[in-house]
Parts: structure tokens; sequence; C-alpha cells
């Protein structure tokens, strides 16, 4: 099998990622709440982890980096519990996915707030002067936008963003999901408000688990109540972090997991990964300029985009060509949309549909990608005729 997916979800997944949801999943102590002889050890459970991801991301105080079921739910989080009001607006780019745009439009709905996109080309991912003439307006509350797009790969200016908001009294969200574990994502130095992202893709952590990191100037309300291990006797939820935002029994195992694949990406070193994925995107990308009939989305310049590449063949369906290759030599990529119906529209791919997206990982070879391009273009063919 060539997996080609990785922005979906990274696979395989290092050794001591499995390693450590094994353990955890047999620790008797798993829930954090246990009185045996394992209650100690899982009392600690989320302590050793948050320290290890927050060194990881530079977050400034490890107690507001939460864990959640997913980047899903941390972008719902930070959208939707910041107070709103009629006339308010909130700013996003013309490539995001549905974890930012349909928050968005929800509060719209529920609030009376005006949602502002910013329009795309290839190489501006977003438009500053745009942006700032969107600021300048006034009453815009919250900037959110990804830091790398899962459709094109072209890379956000996220500090320029961030700094832009601030200089106009707007809060800024980024949304790391295709960029924590790959690019550099310092949260001190990039300033957020708000930062969200996921644990199974760039940081090689299992599905279910997702990270938000709440900056004391965002003044945001949990949406969600229950049990936290805190204040047990209590009506009221804890009111401090992580607690507040923390409620339900913790996934453990994939919190512990995700630590594993952090610290295994600190051992090899995240500038390593960047490297690798960006030789064999580039070796993909000269491969496709062979192609009859190939349109590529998004910049052509290597260093401001991920391993993520959007692909079209002329007279071929997206979804065919997809279904072709994992039929015939067992290659998984993706067709469609996404889950980003808003950047299709920007790239012109929607109506119609989507593009074929191949996404690479530091365990992908250079011989996949060599195997993978003979694939294609012979299933290009085959499905011309």
């Amino acid at each position: 099998m060539i997996y080609a997916n990785n922005a979906a979800t990274t696979w395989p997944k290092p050794e001591p990622v499995y390693a450590a949801h094994d353990r955890a999943l047999r620790d008797a102590g798993v829930t954090t709440r246990s009185s045996s002889k394992a209650a100690p050890r899982g009392a600690d459970a989320l302590a050793a982890p948050r320290a290890v991801i927050a060194k990881f991301l530079n977050a400034p105080d490890p107690s507001r980096l939460l864990f959640s079921p997913g980047c899903t739910a941390s972008l719902n989080q930070a959208i939707r519990g910041l107070p709103w009001e009629a006339g308010d607006v909130i700013a996003i780019s013309g490539l995001e996915h549905h974890a930012v745009s349909r928050p968005a439009r929800r509060v719209v709905r529920d609030h009376g707030v005006r949602l502002e996109v910013s329009p795309y080309r290839p190489g501006r991912p977003v438009d500053l002067d745009w942006l700032e003439s969107i600021l300048k307006r006034g009453r815009v509350r919250l900037v959110a936008m990804t830091m790398a797009s899962n459709v094109t790969g072209d890379i956000f200016p996220s500090k320029a963003i961030v700094d832009l908001a601030h200089r106009h009294g707007a809060l800024a969200l980024l949304d790391g999901a295709q960029s924590a574990g790959v690019l550099p994502v310092d949260l001190k130095a990039l300033g957020c408000d708000l930062f969200a992202t996921a644990g199974h893709k760039g940081l090689f952590g299992p599905p279910g688990i997702g990270l938000l990191y709440i900056a004391p100037s965002a003044d945001l309300k949990p949406w969600l109540e229950g049990g936290t291990g805190r204040d047990s006797g209590k009506h009221e939820n804890h009111p401090g972090f992580p607690h507040a935002f923390e409620a339900g029994t913790h996934n453990v195992p994939a919190v512990v997991a995700l630590a594993a694949g952090v610290t295994w990406i600190a051992e090899k070193g995240r500038e390593w990964i960047h490297r690798t994925e960006q030789a064999l995107c580039g070796e993909f990308l000269k491969g496709l300029e062979r192609l009859d009939g190939v349109r590529v989305y998004g910049t052509t310049d290597l260093e401001a985009r991920t391993s993520v590449v959007s692909l079209n063949a002329d007279r071929v369906n997206p979804r065919d060509l997809a279904a072709w290759l994992a039929e015939h030599h067992d290659v998984v990529t993706r067709a469609g949309y996404h889950c980003s119906p808003l950047a299709h529209e920007s790239i012109g791919t929607l109506p119609g549909e989507g593009t074929l997206r191949c996404s690479f990982g530091c365990f992908n070879t250079a011989a996949e990608v060599d195997a993978l391009l003979g694939h294609l273009g012979k299933g290009i063919r085959e499905l011309r005729k």
C-alpha cells in the first residue's frame, strides 16, 4: 500500500506512540480517579504529558493548554464560547475547513454576527490589505484562520495575521491542524489569543484527542459541564484552568500517546520532518508537470506550502481517479471537497467534483512518490478512454 493521505491523519505512527497507548489502556488507574494502588500514577497522568506538549508548543501557561476530543471540538469551543453580540464581526480566510467555517456561520445565525471572508489567490492565501480594511471598520471580535490549508497546502502569514488583529483590538484564533509538528508553532512568539490543533495529524497522536490553548486575553465561556474530578461535592464546575474546560472522563491513553508523538518529533527534529516532506512534495510536483492535462492548485513556491497537493486531470473525475488508484494499486488518497467547500469555491472546484488530494508524511519514500506518479499517469490515460 502507498499511503498518501497524511493530511487526513498521519500513518503509520511512530512505535513509541503505539506502545504508550497500549500501556495506558492496560493501566488500572487510567481514569485518573481511581483509588487503587495505581491512583497516584493515574492522578498525575495528565500533568506530565501536558507539560511535554506545552513545552513543545512553547505555550506560556501549561495549565491553559487544554485537552479536547479533537480539533473540531477545540475550534467550536474557541469560536462559540466568546461573548458575541449583534453587530460583531468574525473574519476568516477563503480556505477554511468546516471546523472553522461552520461554527462561524453558527454564531452568525445565533447572534446576528457578520461574517467576512478574505479573497484568495495562489501565493496569497489571505489578503492582509483586505483584512486591515475590515478591521478598520470596527466591531471585529475575532479573526479566525488556519495556519496552512488542508486543500492547497498554502502556508499563511500567521504572525502577521495575529499582529494585525491585535493592532485593531480583535482576538486572533489560529487553526494549527495542518501545521503543528511540521511548521514552527511557537505560541509565545505567535502571541495568538486562541490556538487549536488535532492530535492525530502532524503530532502523530491517535484519533480522539485535540488541543486548545486559551490565553488570558480571551474571555471564553465553557460550553461543556460535568465531572472534572475537582470540587465533586459542589454543584458548580470548578472555575479554574484546566478543569473548567475539561469536563468528563479524560481519554488518558490518547493523551499519553500524543505526548509520546510529540517527544518523538522533538527527538527526530521537526525541521527534519519538514525537509523530508518538502523533498517528497517537490519530486511529486516535478513529476506532475510531465503528466498531460494535470492542474495543481495552490502556490508553486515549495517554501510557501506544505506537502498537501490538490490536483485535477482534464476529463477525469477526481473521485473516479481516487477509486482507480485504490482498486488497482492500493493507493490511499482522498478525493472530493475535503470538508472545505469554502476552499473549493475559492479555487474554482465547487461547483464541480472537487480535487484529488495527495499528502505526504515523513514515513513516505521517494520510491513511493515515483510509483504514485506512474500509477497516476496510467490511471488518467485509462479513465480518459
